[in-house]
C-alpha cells in the first residue's frame, strides 16, 4: 500500500500548492487595484511598490500604459513610441496612441502628428488632422483641406477644440460666407440646438440677424408666438414656421392644428411641405390619443405612409375595433406577416367570430419563446414552448483558451472592475477563434461571473439555446431577499436588468444611465437618500450591490405608483411616469396587450414586450410552473386600481407548465 500512500502525499501537496497559487493571485488583484489606481491618476512614487512583486502578473503592461497616460503632457515622444512598438499586441496600444496625438494637437505639435497619423476618423481626431495640415507651410492639396474645414465647420454642433486651429484659419482667409453661417444657423435650429444658434449670431449679416432671431422667439415659446407671428411670405421665413408648429405639436396637437390652419391661410407653403404637416400633426393626434385621431389618419392615408398605416391600427386596437383591424391590416403588405400583426390578426378573428381561423393562426404563434408565442399559447390554453439546450462544454479547449495570454489578460480586467479593458481584450482574443472555440470561450466567459460577455458571445456566435447562460440568475444572493422585502416579483426583476444592461456593471447610455440597472445620477442620488445611504459620486452606481439596491427600491416606488401593475411600471422604469400617466386610457379599461402595442414610443412598447417576455423565461428557471403572460399583463384602467387578476381573453389559469423539449 505503499504506493497509495505516495499518491495520496502527491495529490495533497498538488492542492496545497493550488492554494498557494490561488493565494498568490488573489494578492496580486488586490494589489494590482492599489497600483492601477496610483498610475492612473500619475503618482510614481505611490506606485513604484508595487512593480516589483507585480512584475510578472498579467497586466503588469497596464500600469506602464495608465502611468503613461496620465502623464502624457509630461512624458518625451520616445517613451510613448517606445511602449507602442513594445507593446503593439495590446489593445490598449491604439488607445495610447490616440490619447498621444491629441496630447501632440494640444501643444500644435503638427509635424510630429502628420507623421503619426492614421487616417483615424474620431471627431476629435478628424479635426486635429485639418487643423495640422492646414497649419502647414505645404501648399499642396491646400484647398481640398479648406474644403474638410468647411464641411466640418458646417456642422450643426459644437465641434471638439482640435478644430478651432482649422476654423481660424477659416476666419483668418474670409473663407466662412454669409450663406454657411444661415446654413449652419438653419440646421442648428432645426435639430433643437440653440446655443449654438445664438453663438453664431454675431456672424451673420445685419440683413439676416432678424430672421435668426424670430426663430429663437419661435423656439422658446412657439405657441404664443406664433399666434401674432408677421414674417414675410418667403421661403427662408417658411422652415421656421413649420418647426414651430412641429414643436407644438409634441404636447398639444390640437393647437398646433390650429395654428396650422390659420398659418396656411396667410403663407404659400410648398406642396411637399402640406403633406408632411398635415401626415405630421395626424400621427401627433394618435400618439396623444387623441378622440379625432382616426378620422385624422384617414384623411392622410392617400399619402401612402407607412406610418399612417401603423397608426390607424394601433388606433383601431385602442378602440378594440376588431372589424377595423381586419380591414386595415391588409394594407400592411408584406408587413403584415411580422409575429406582431399575425397576432393582432388572430385577436380580431377571435373577437369576431371566426375561433377556427384565429386558432390556426395562435398554433403556429405558440412555438418560440417570444413575446407574441407566450400570448398566442395562453388563447390556446397550451403550455410555453420553453426549450433548453445544455451546452457541450470541451474542458479541454477550455482550459487552453484559458491559458492564452489575451484571455488572462481579459480575466484579470473584469476581476478588477475595469470592464472597457476587459471587453477590448476579449474581442482580441476572440476575433480570429472558429465558431465552436468562441462557444467556449463564452462557457469560460460563464465561470467566471462574467454574464453579459457570455451572453453577448453567443448571442453573436449562434451557439446553444442554453438558458442558463443567456437567463442568468446573477446576484441571486442580493436580489432574492431583497424582492421578498420589497414585495416585487423576481423574474419580472431579472426582466428588467438583462432587457436594460444585459447584466453588464459598466453600462452607460447616451442619456447617462448607469449600471445593472441603469440609474441617471438624480434618480440614484434621491434613492440613496430616501434609503439613508451617501453616494460620492455617480461612479458608485457602477457598483452592482449598489445599483441593484437603488434599482429595486426604484421598481418598487413604480410598482405601488401604478397599484401592483408590472406593465405599467416597467413602462415607467423607461418612459417616465407623467407620459405613462397620460398613456392611460381616459375611462374603463383596456386589456394589457392592448394597452402596451399601442404605447407611442416604439422602444417603450418594445421594452415593455421584452421585459414581459423575459420575466416568463426567468420565471421558467426560478419555479416549476410559470405565471402566464396574460396574467403579468393584466388589465389597464384608467386610474390603475390593484392590478386585475382576469387574464386575457382565452388564459384559463394563472401558471403553466412548459412544454418538454
Amino acid at each position: 500500500m505503499m504506493w497509495m500512500s505516495r499518491v495520496l502525499l502527491a495529490v495533497a501537496c498538488l492542492c496545497t500548492l493550488l492554494s498557494a497559487v490561488a493565494a498568490d493571485m488573489d494578492a496580486q488583484r488586490a494589489e494590482f487595484k492599489q497600483a492601477w489606481a496610483a498610475a492612473h491618476k500619475g503618482d510614481l512614487p505611490a506606485l513604484t511598490p508595487y512593480l516589483n512583486e507585480l512584475a510578472d502578473y498579467p497586466l503588469y503592461a497596464y500600469l506602464r500604459y495608465a502611468y503613461l497616460s496620465a502623464t502624457l503632457a509630461q512624458q518625451p515622444d520616445g517613451a510613448v513610441e517606445s511602449f507602442l512598438k513594445e507593446q503593439v499586441q495590446l489593445p490598449v496600444a491604439e488607445a495610447l496612441r490616440q490619447d498621444w496625438l491629441l496630447a501632440l494637437a494640444e501643444r500644435q505639435d503638427w509635424k510630429t502628428f502628420v507623421a503619426q497619423y492614421q487616417n483615424e476618423n474620431t471627431p476629435q481626431l478628424r479635426c486635429a488632422a485639418v487643423s495640422a495640415h492646414l497649419a502647414g507651410s505645404d501648399q499642396q492639396d491646400r484647398d481640398a483641406w479648406v474644403v474638410a474645414a468647411q464641411h466640418l465647420w458646417l456642422v450643426p454642433d459644437t465641434q471638439p477644440p482640435t478644430c478651432e486651429p482649422a476654423f481660424e484659419y477659416l476666419h483668418k482667409h474670409h473663407r466662412i460666407t454669409n450663406d454657411m453661417v444661415v446654413q449652419r444657423i438653419q440646421q442648428a435650429l432645426q435639430l433643437r440646438h440653440y446655443a449654438l444658434a445664438r453663438q453664431l449670431l454675431p456672424q451673420l449679416n445685419a440683413t439676416d440677424r432678424p430672421w435668426a432671431r424670430i426663430w429663437l422667439d419661435v423656439a422658446e415659446d412657439p405657441s404664443q408666438v406664433l399666434a401674432t407671428i408677421q414674417v414675410p411670405d418667403e421661403p427662408k421665413y417658411q422652415p421656421l414656421l413649420i418647426n414651430g408648429v412641429q414643436l407644438v405639436a409634441r404636447t398639444d396637437p390640437v393647437r398646433a392644428r390650429h395654428l396650422w390652419n390659420e398659418l396656411s391661410q396667410r403663407y404659400h407653403f410648398a406642396s411637399e411641405d402640406v403633406q408632411d404637416m398635415q401626415v405630421r400633426l395626424a400621427l401627433e393626434y394618435a400618439w396623444n390619443h387623441q378622440a379625432d385621431a382616426e378620422q385624422m389618419l384617414a384623411r392622410v392615408q392617400r399619402f401612402n405612409d407607412a406610418r399612417v398605416t401603423e397608426w390607424r391600427l394601433r388606433t383601431a386596437l385602442r378602440t378594440e375595433n376588431w372589424k377595423r383591424v381586419l380591414n386595415i391590416l391588409p394594407d400592411l403588405g408584406p408587413g403584415a406577416s411580422k409575429p406582431e400583426w399575425r397576432y393582432w390578426k388572430a385577436r380580431a378573428l377571435e373577437a369576431t367570430g371566426h375561433v377556427d381561423s384565429a386558432a390556426t393562426i395562435y398554433q403556429a404563434l405558440a412555438d418560440g419563446m417570444d413575446y407574441y408565442a407566450f400570448l398566442a399559447a395562453d388563447h390556446l390554453h397550451l403550455g410555453y414552448d420553453i426549450t433548453q439546450e445544455p451546452s457541450q462544454p470541451q474542458p479541454e479547449v477550455i482550459a487552453q483558451l484559458e491559458q492564452r495570454p489575451g484571455f488572462m489578460r481579459a480575466r484579470e480586467l473584469f476581476y478588477a472592475d475595469l470592464y472597457d479593458y476587459a471587453n477590448a481584450e476579449w474581442q482580441a482574443a476572440t476575433g480570429a477563434l472558429s465558431k465552436p472555440a468562441n462557444c467556449q470561450a463564452a462557457l469560460l466567459a460563464q465561470d467566471w461571473g462574467w454574464y453579459g460577455r457570455a451572453i453577448r458571445s453567443f448571442a453573436n456566435t449562434g451557439c446553444w439555446q442554453d438558458l442558463t447562460v443567456n437567463f442568468p440568475l446573477a446576484y441571486h444572493a442580493l436580489l432574492a431577499p431583497r424582492a421578498r422585502a420589497l414585495e416585487l416579483n423576481l423574474p419580472w426583476v431579472y426582466g428588467v436588468i438583462r432587457a436594460e444592461s444585459v447584466f453588464r456593471p459598466n453600462a452607460i447610455s447616451q442619456a447617462g444611465a448607469i449600471g445593472l440597472m441603469q440609474l441617471m445620477p438624480d434618480t440614484g442620488q434621491q434613492l440613496a437618500s430616501n434609503l439613508g445611504l451617501v453616494l460620492e459620486s455617480s461612479d458608485a452606481l457602477l457598483d452592482p450591490q449598489t445599483n441593484l439596491t437603488l434599482g429595486s427600491a426604484y421598481l418598487s416606488r413604480l410598482l405601488k405608483r401604478f397599484h401592483g401593475s408590472e406593465p405599467l411600471a416597467t413602462a415607467a422604469y423607461n418612459a417616465g411616469v407623467n407620459r405613462v400617466q397620460a398613456w392611460l386610457p381616459e375611462s374603463g379599461s383596456l386589456p394589457g396587450d392592448v394597452w402596451v402595442d399601442s404605447i407611442p414610443y416604439w422602444e417603450t412598447r418594445g421594452y415593455v414586450r421584452r421585459v414581459m417576455s423575459e420575466a416568463v423565461i426567468f420565471d421558467w428557471r426560478l419555479h416549476p410552473q410559470t405565471e402566464r403572460i396574460s396574467v403579468r399583463l393584466g388589465n389597464v384602467t384608467s386610474v390603475p386600481a390593484a392590478v386585475s387578476s382576469t387574464p386575457a381573453p382565452a388564459a384559463v389559469s394563472t401558471a403553466v407548465q412548459a412544454v418538454p423539449p
